[in-house]
């Protein structure tokens, strides 16, 4: 009887060939034809010891340096209202040169920030007193936790009601650092962003596409191996190569289909690896959010919305994730009232609260970063509904009120900002819209990421970096106008 011949996975095509299209990932079986990263890939892992640095431009030294300031970005979906009624906004001299009017900004007469009572510096950051995304942060925070916190306002226009806005600057932050023990980039949206709002082209990177998470289960399926590049080292990798070669594709697909927990465990069972300490640190116990009494102590597991900022917050800030993406939908206002706007932008300031608190708990630093596509414009009409609390109606879309912020939870204690007076980059025209030739960020959402990331290099006083991570520096002399933040100590 005729023995049946196994089909064998030839690599051997691999050796020297640098992977740059879909089609050589495919070919590679690195990826699958639904465009999602096999799990959990260690084919991928054992090639990326050849290919990673020289494809990527990234050294291996720079895969196993400690994690940098762990960072979170939050999308809201729609083109939230961002400037003037939540984080204050001004002209040219900053967010303290305030406009005659905020009309168009959502604010009537006796809400404009001259008047007492209308302004808060309890973040850092200016806030309008009755913002609702700090209304939010204070319902879910301490005194003390807020007293740790500060950071800037970014007056960009951008595109309403579309994810075509290169927002997400995720990919640069792990090339400049930000870098996990798992995987590199997660998002709640499955996608090359893993949000709304799409990535740079320049910046994407195929082989650290972000891993979409939105459940505690979700945490315990992570496709990158990430650090068990320190559990092969010298030739090591090559001896597992060649036990893959010889393996059936119904052998590797059965592997491939292991979550990392058990391919650890096949991993150790099999003599590749001889410590077992991987197998706990990498367990359910650890990775998921609904078993971190930090977690369970500060979010409702039961919303939808906050056990995926819960999820993706842990990964983070646990370091086993680099930079991951939180997305929430309903943003746009379209409404004709200020009510439903301000109860939505009151559940996004208390899932950042969340994520400040969390930080808290776990003696964490953590960079967040918000994004909108769009903005929205308001008529001088007034919601005085409770939820309204006597503001101006939300009307339509309105690009060129747009903007992004970020603040910056230090659990030492709050950053003294690099310019005690630069908390705004670019600025409003008195008709309360973007004045679009004030900066190079101001009309080109691009320039608005690379100034995101060198804002996070200077984390590090590594912002002379900036061209080597994302290709150029656009602010050439000019890039300490860009900066918020000085290095942390």
């Amino acid at each position: 009887m005729t023995k049946k011949k196994e089909n064998k996975i030839d690599l051997s095509h691999l050796e020297g060939h640098r992977l740059k299209t879909r089609r050589d990932f495919l070919a590679s079986g690195l990826i699958s034809m639904s465009t999602s990263l096999m799990a959990p890939s260690l084919l991928s892992f054992l090639m990326s010891k050849k290919l990673y640095a020289q494809d990527c431009g990234v050294s291996m030294e720079m895969m196993n340096i400690a994690q940098k300031t762990p960072v979170l970005i939050f999308d809201f979906a729609g083109g939230a209202n961002f400037a003037g009624s939540s984080v204050m906004v001004g002209g040219a001299g900053g967010q303290t040169d305030y406009l005659a009017s905020y009309a168009g900004l959502g604010l009537p007469p006796d809400m404009h920030p001259s008047r007492t009572g209308m302004i808060s510096n309890e973040l850092g950051l200016q806030f309008h007193g009755d913002s609702p995304h700090l209304r939010g942060i204070r319902s879910v925070t301490n005194a003390e936790v807020r007293s740790r916190v500060d950071g800037g306002i970014f007056c960009a226009r951008s595109a309403d009601d579309t994810g075509n806005n290169p927002h997400n600057p995720m990919y640069w932050l792990n090339k400049a650092g930000a870098m996990g023990e798992l995987t590199q980039l997660i998002g709640s949206r499955n996608g090359d962003s893993g949000g709304n709002s799409m990535a740079p082209l320049a910046s994407l990177n195929p082989t650290i596409a972000p891993v979409t998470i939105n459940t505690p289960r979700d945490a315990l399926s992570l496709v990158s191996i990430g650090k068990l590049n320190q559990l092969f080292p010298g030739d090591k990798a090559e001896q597992v190569m060649r036990v893959i070669e010889r393996m059936s594709e119904e052998k590797l697909k059965g592997f491939s289909q292991q979550n990392l927990s058990e391919q650890i465990r096949s991993l150790v069972k099999c003599g590749y690896i001889n410590s077992r300490d991987m197998l706990s640190q990498f367990s359910a116990d650890n990775l998921d959010a609904a078993l971190d009494q930090d977690v369970t102590s500060i979010f409702n597991l039961n919303n939808a919305d906050q056990r995926r900022t819960a999820t993706i917050a842990k990964l983070v800030l646990d370091g086993y994730a680099g930079t991951g993406t939180i997305v929430k939908g309903g943003y746009d206002y379209h409404t004709g009232n200020r009510r439903d706007g301000e109860v939505r932008d009151f559940e996004a300031g208390a899932l950042i609260g969340q994520v400040l608190q969390l930080a808290s708990l776990k003696r964490k630093n953590v960079l967040i970063y918000i994004i909108t596509d769009g903005s929205v414009s308001s008529r001088p009409e007034i919601d005085d509904t409770v939820n309204g609390r006597g503001k101006y109606n939300w009307t339509g879309d309105s690009s060129v009120r747009s903007s992004a912020f970020m603040l910056l939870y230090r659990h030492a204690g709050r950053v003294q900002m690099r310019s005690p007076n630069r908390r705004q980059i670019g600025h409003f025209r008195p008709d309360g819209s973007v004045e679009q030739n004030s900066s190079l960020i101001s009309n080109n959402v691009t320039n608005l990421v690379k100034a995101v990331v060198a804002n996070y290099l200077a984390l590090d006083g590594q912002e002379s970096r900036l061209a080597e991570v994302v290709g150029d520096n656009p602010f050439g002399a000019q890039l300490e106008n860009y900066l918020f933040f000085p290095r942390l100590t």
